[in-house]
């Protein structure tokens, strides 16, 4: 095979030995061989500088990315303990990684996304098959990091990802180049090579209520909707008089907007979205993806953990078709925090992993981690996204 990848997990409380062990594990496969790329994925629990100093005490000088988690999926296994790291070693003949850290991400979300594309343009791009993009999910505006990014890189190369997250506490996300750690940031990983990458997102919510309207938005936060607070039309939608985003049932509820139409066929009618900060002076809600214009037309939407099941697996299902018969040399997913042990409990890795393993093989290396937010394309333009799953798959060619 010309790619061989293996991932490894550890929920050691030393950083350095959790990071040493998961790294050996995933270098197990390679037979002695250093890896080209290393893919980390840890809960907010660990040091992070410790935890990247074990995985590289393995893995040397091998180039490697990768972000704080709320959670971590290795191999089978959804893990959201504050204490838990995954790590993917991958050794190539066709593709190639080129690791990249932009700093200061939340003072100019646009700025970024113009430097990172530089940054990418800069080298070769003629066989570039994704960019892979990690950044802080707590502040910023993603979509507009999504909209400079765009502009700057050449056509077709698409991007993927999900924002850092901590552990449900909102305080400090981590985003990770080589061997540095930092906060405010975005992490990215060009691959490039003789290959080829499917992508595929879907959510499981449904609208309740009727469509609304957003009256005063900007910067990312929502003020109101049809003229009252953000905050107070969200707890219509609860039981009994929630103060806070902490609110039992609030992790069920998202907002709903219109999708652009020409992407609507692939996708569904409407892109989720999900507050992460209250601001209870006013009531405005702040959405770390942006996207969220004053008049745009919304519904308050719901999840719905039979659809959440049934559509990752068509998703999974539609991987394994796009190249019936071939295992993929790595597979990484992207999952929305809010649909892990929140959603499933203790049984998230049967509800939300296993079975899209199964679709795909279980054979295969699978690596992510669970986000404050997805980022996958839609009819080839990039979105960001709230409960929902990312799977991207990556194949080898001749």
């Amino acid at each position: 095979m010309k790619t061989i990848a293996g991932v490894g997990k550890s929920i050691s409380a030393s950083p350095e030995l959790a990071g040493k062990e998961a790294a050996e594990l995933a270098c197990a496969p390679l037979a002695g061989a250093a890896p080209d790329f290393c893919l980390v994925f840890g809960t907010s629990g660990y040091d992070q500088s410790e935890l990247l100093r074990g995985v590289r005490s393995v893995t040397g000088d091998a180039r490697l990315s990768g972000c704080s988690g709320e959670g971590i999926i290795a191999a089978a296994d959804s893990d959201e303990r504050d204490r838990a790291v995954g790590v993917i070693a991958i050794r190539s003949r066709t593709l190639r990684f080129e690791t990249f850290l932009i700093r200061e991400y939340s003072s100019d979300p646009g700025r970024c996304g113009r430097e990172l594309g530089r940054q990418v343009m800069a080298g070769d791009t003629s066989d570039a098959l994704a960019l892979l993009v990690f950044p802080d999910g707590l502040v910023g505006n993603c979509t507009d990091l999504l909209r400079a990014l765009e502009a700057a890189i050449a056509p077709g190369i698409p991007i993927v990802g999900g924002s850092a997250g901590d552990a449900m506490v909102f305080e400090r996300t981590w985003q990770f180049q080589d061997g540095d750690s930092a906060s405010d940031s975005v992490a990215a990983v060009l691959v490039r090579g003789r290959g080829e990458v499917a992508i595929q997102v879907s959510h499981g919510c449904q609208t309740v209520g009727l469509q609304r309207l957003v009256t005063n938005a900007g910067g990312g936060w929502l003020r109101s909707i049809d003229g009252k607070p953000a905050w107070s039309v969200f707890r219509e939608y609860l039981d009994g008089d929630p103060e806070d985003l902490n609110a039992e049932g609030i992790a069920h509820l998202s907002l709903a907007a219109e999708l652009d139409p020409d992407a609507k066929e692939e996708y569904g009618s409407l892109i989720v979205r999900t507050p992460l900060q209250l601001d209870r002076e006013s009531g405005a809600l702040f959405f770390p993806g942006g996207g969220i214009a004053t008049g745009t037309p919304v519904w308050i939407a719901r999840r719905d953990s039979l659809r959440v099941r049934e559509s990752a697996r068509a998703c999974a299902a539609r991987i394994a078709n796009h190249r019936r018969g071939e295992r993929p040399a790595f597979v990484l997913q992207f999952d929305c925090a809010g649909r892990g042990r929140i959603m499933f409990g203790s049984r998230a890795a049967e509800e939300i992993v296993r079975p899209l393993q199964e679709e795909i093989g279980t054979s295969t290396p699978w690596l992510g981690f669970h986000t404050y937010g997805e980022i996958a394309p839609i009819k080839g333009r990039s979105y960001y996204h709230n409960y929902t799953v990312v799977l991207c798959a990556f194949f080898d060619n001749e």
